[in-house]
């Protein structure tokens, strides 16, 4: 049986938030991991309920797509069969097509006091004061996407942007009275192939897709901020992109972990510095500066930048997976020991002196 307590529950991360407490919390296809202030690990899932300073914790199950916290601090945990809402003593659950017209939780979102949850091909959902609203894909509300995959508010002008799978990037910028949502658009693009957003400390948010990143601000419009063969000679794919407050964007690809200083590639990190596999999937910066990454098998986190101290990668142990039947033979999946860690990454100090800050041992 895997130890839920020693490590992340998988590293098949879906979503990754920063917790109520100074922990960050990760959605896998295993559970729902924390890892704690104190450097510390705890996961839940299905077959292991249990109580959290979230509360008591008993997944729908063991797949979770998404996760976010209301503006009490509260904990919305979505599955691919239903919703639960954190109260501060326990969880409702979602599963009734009343309130959601599609139960499969693609993503959520804050906005304000609002949560808005997009759900399968059945658009957006608004809860409000114990209220649900539905905007519908092709609604009068001129949302007109159905399968929204991603979402991100900008702060600095309060407005809320949603990417679709194939049907564009919209904004909606007042959430008061009739909302009413606009295409995003440069020109007479209309961005239909990008339907990734991410936010941006400085204010508005990333677009990308596989080959390119572009920068919007309602006020200011589309601006480009590079394409994929920016990055390498070679061709590369953006998987995901991650901004850190000290103006690094980092950009996941599947030539590894590329850092963009605004004007070219700062940092280019591999496997043969200790990522594990150059196919890097997720990407998220923390609230302590941390980038964490997902690979194939592996999950670990690059530090902040900070004066010229030498890289120094931290991987999060995962657990073996219980085997219930005769597996065809395969190579596992490396395990990760804390020992392993400190191994790991050993080599990397006199490649990358001098660029990133030390880490804070996990």
């Amino acid at each position: 049986m895997p130890d839920y307590n020693s490590g992340i529950a998988s590293a098949g991360v879906k979503d990754v938030i920063n917790g109520r407490y100074g922990d960050v919390i990760f959605a896998t296809d295993g559970g729902i991991s924390v890892y704690t202030q104190n450097g510390t690990w705890y996961s839940v899932n299905a077959r292991h309920p249990d109580e959290t300073p979230y509360g008591m914790i008993a997944p729908l199950e063991t797949m979770v797509t998404t996760v976010a916290l209301d503006a009490s601090g509260h904990l919305w945990i979505g599955y691919p069969n239903g919703l639960q809402i954190g109260d501060g003593t326990g969880y409702r659950d979602i599963q009734n097509l009343q309130f959601l017209k599609n139960l499969n939780i693609n993503c959520i979102a804050r906005w304000g006091d609002e949560m808005w949850v997009a759900t399968g091909r059945a658009g957006l959902h608004r809860y409000q004061d114990g209220e649900w609203t539905w905007y519908k894909p092709a609604g009068p509300e001129g949302l007109g996407s159905y399968t929204i995959v991603s979402m991100a508010v900008d702060a600095a002008s309060d407005a809320l942007v949603v990417g679709s799978e194939s049907d564009g990037v919209r904004v909606l910028r007042d959430r008061e009275g009739n909302a009413r949502f606009e295409q995003v658009t440069c020109g007479s693009d209309t961005f239909r192939r990008v339907s990734e957003v991410r936010v941006d400390p400085f204010g508005g948010v990333y677009l990308f897709n596989r080959t390119t990143v572009l920068h919007y601000a309602p006020d200011a419009g589309v601006t480009p901020v590079l394409d994929a063969d920016d990055l390498s000679t070679f061709p590369v794919t953006i998987n995901d992109i991650a901004a850190t407050r000290e103006g690094m964007l980092y950009i996941a690809s599947d030539n590894g972990i590329y850092g963009w200083n605004g004007s070219g590639v700062a940092l280019h990190i591999t496997s043969r510095d200790g990522i594990r596999s150059n196919f890097v999937k997720k990407l998220f910066v923390d609230a302590y500066g941390r980038c964490w990454f997902v690979v194939p098998g592996s999950v670990g986190y690059i530090p902040p930048m900070a004066g010229h101290a030498a890289l120094s990668l931290s991987a999060a142990p995962v657990p073996t997976p219980v085997v219930t039947e005769t597996p065809l033979p395969a190579t596992p999946a490396p395990v990760v020991t804390p020992e392993e860690s400190a191994g790991l990454f050993e080599g990397v100090r006199a490649f990358f002196e001098g660029l990133v800050g030390a880490v804070i041992p996990g």
